[in-house]
């Protein structure tokens, strides 16, 4: 592909960045997309920044529909609704602008690795940039398959002879390098404690005006590091048994692992505290990018959507009904005595109500027209947005922080595991996780809202009813879809986290064959590469559509970790 297209990402932020460009004819021989004078700690802040602004955008356009977590109100423009399966190219292509920040990443790591070569390196820069690099991957790869990835974003490294096109990776081998990074990133988080101890180096940390998410702390960026490595190991966990007993080659320094002994280990240093893989403790450790309403280097990705097209976005009844339960007594507007409502429910939605996906628009439009109040207002909830009205609290529109991994992730992850008999833990053990988990999910959201008067904490009213619901009903002879269930609504504007659950594990069950579905009945197994890679990449972008794509650049191809059979015949009763 021309590398432009995706690569001029060295000049990110003007603020961190200095600003690059021939302006005499001797300096006509530098590369103009290199940075000649900057640190690899400068690079953080515009990194997450950048990478979770682009997340949030494609959180509201894609994912919310995709999940059905929300459906899309343009009634004119049915054709092209997300919840629909038939995405628009505009849309295609915005996870696909992260490749940017991939790039960045890799001129950090590159950096960081330089600074490296002197005593007073600090290795723990290593360690971050390579978390990064991760991080932004695997949302690559996760989005569409096989990309570009281990001659990606390099082009700022190869001095004034550049290529500019890109060969794409297979995800196999892509998550083999994720992998193998984060046990990188994780050696060197030690290695620069252990310069530290010696004395080599005064401090692990780094400056925290650079890094406004966990403000230099190093230590809480190995949580970070190691969190993720257990969600990627995850990730992949079916498909290594099925396909080799759980073993994968990480290469000659980390030899072969075990990805459900490797699970079981980060899962030791959880129980202990201690133990070489650290992870996150608590929802201080979650890592949420930083946002502001009020800082102009901080703006949401939608600070200047207006309330018209930002309510164009209603609740979704798939998710509605998993968070209110008996909402309805069956007379109109009345509820039911027995109603159980999540505490989440209205910082997602303004009210009680969702509408039904994958209908036709004539169907969704009269639905909307029949549910509205006495005074002619709907009753379907919306996206909140500013302050407090009616029953919600928040804003969602300009939230002052977007999640890249919760604290009750791990949670979920661990109750799975253990529920799969992996990591060897009693039923109860794995019901306690999985209630934590849902718990820590509940308080997360209040961050950034202790101001208002609803505040919910562990011991509020609403909280601990929703626990004895959930404690009530958990079923042990459908434990894994117990979890799944509500880690999906855990995964809420958590980037491609519920997608990628739906596709690993099949749940939670939905339907996907309605009257508008499309793309065959199926929920998008990947989205399609953007149509100017055909000429952009032409050579590259051919051999990966006739190759692993079989000559059709689709929605319905099975990404690597995703082809297992346990998924497969669960995803299919959603069509059924």
């Amino acid at each position: 592909m021309i590398m432009k297209k995706y690569t001029k990402y060295i000049i990110a932020l003007a603020a961190v960045f200095a600003s690059v460009g021939c302006t005499h004819f001797d300096d006509m021989n530098k590369n103009p997309y290199v940075v000649y004078e900057t640190n690899s700690e400068s690079f953080v802040q515009p990194i997450l920044y950048n990478t979770r602004k682009q997340l949030a955008y494609c959180d509201y356009y894609i994912f919310g529909d995709l999940m059905q977590y929300t459906i899309n109100t343009n009634f004119e423009n049915s054709a092209q609704l997300v919840y629909n399966y038939v995405i628009s190219e505009n849309f295609i292509n915005q996870m696909w602008t992260l490749y940017n920040q991939f790039g960045n990443a890799q001129y950090m790591l590159a950096t960081a690795r330089k600074e490296c070569e002197s005593d007073k390196g600090n290795p723990a820069m290593v360690g971050v940039a390579l978390v990064l690099r991760s991080w932004i991957g695997h949302l690559l790869t996760d989005t569409y398959g096989n990309v570009p990835y281990s001659k990606a974003g390099i082009i700022a490294l190869q001095g004034n002879e550049f290529d500019y096109t890109v060969p794409y990776d297979d995800q196999k081998s892509i998550y083999i390098d994720l992998l193998r990074s984060l046990e990188e990133a994780n050696a060197c988080f030690a290695k620069a404690q252990e310069k530290v101890e010696a004395g080599t180096l005064t401090s692990a940390n780094f400056n925290p005006i650079c890094d406004f998410m966990y403000n230099g702390d190093v230590e809480k960026w190995r949580r970070f590091g190691n969190s993720l490595y257990l969600r990627l190991l995850m990730r992949v966990s079916n498909k290594a048994i099925e396909e080799s007993q759980g073993i994968i080659s990480l290469g000659d320094e980390f030899g072969d692992i075990n990805v459900v002994a490797k699970i079981n280990e980060i899962y030791d240093s959880f129980l202990s505290g201690e133990g070489d893989y650290p992870v996150m403790r608590g929802i201080d450790d979650s890592a949420r990018v930083q946002f502001s309403s009020k800082d102009s280097a901080l703006y949401t990705s939608f600070y200047a959507t207006t309330s018209g097209n930002w309510n164009g976005e209603a609740a979704c009844s798939t998710l509605v009904d998993k968070m209110l339960i008996n909402y309805k007594s069956g007379k109109e507007n009345e509820v039911n005595p027995t109603y159980k409502w999540d505490p989440r429910y209205f910082r997602y939605f303004t009210k009680a109500m969702g509408a039904p996906s994958q209908e036709t628009r004539e169907y969704l439009s009269d639905y909307f027209d029949e549910k509205v109040s006495s005074l002619g207002n709907s009753l379907i909830g919306r996206y909140p947005k500013g302050g407090y009205t009616g029953d919600h609290i928040g804003d969602l529109k300009m939230d002052p922080a977007y999640a890249i991994l919760n604290y009750d992730e791990i949670l979920f992850i661990f109750a799975e595991a253990g529920v799969r008999t992996w990591i060897p833990m009693s039923q109860k053990a794995y019901k306690d996780l999985y209630l934590d988990a849902n718990l820590q999910s509940i308080l997360q959201w209040q961050v950034g809202w202790e101001r208002a008067t609803d505040y919910y904490t562990a011991s509020s009213v609403e909280v601990i009813n929703w626990m004895d619901y959930l404690d009530d009903e958990f079923d042990y002879n459908k434990a894994l879809e117990t979890v799944m269930r509500q880690k999906y609504v855990a995964m809420f504007w958590v980037g491609v986290e519920a997608w990628a659950d739906y596709r690993r594990t099949g749940y939670p069950v939905m339907r996907t064959n309605g009257p508008a579905a499309m793309n065959n009945g199926t929920l998008p197994t990947r989205l399609r590469y953007p149509s100017t890679e055909a000429f952009q990449n032409a050579e590259h972008y051919t051999n990966a559509v006739n190759g692993w794509l079989n000559g059709d650049n689709n929605m319905l191809t099975e990404i690597w970790w995703s082809s297992t059979a346990e998924s497969k015949a669960i995803r299919s009763l959603g069509r059924k």
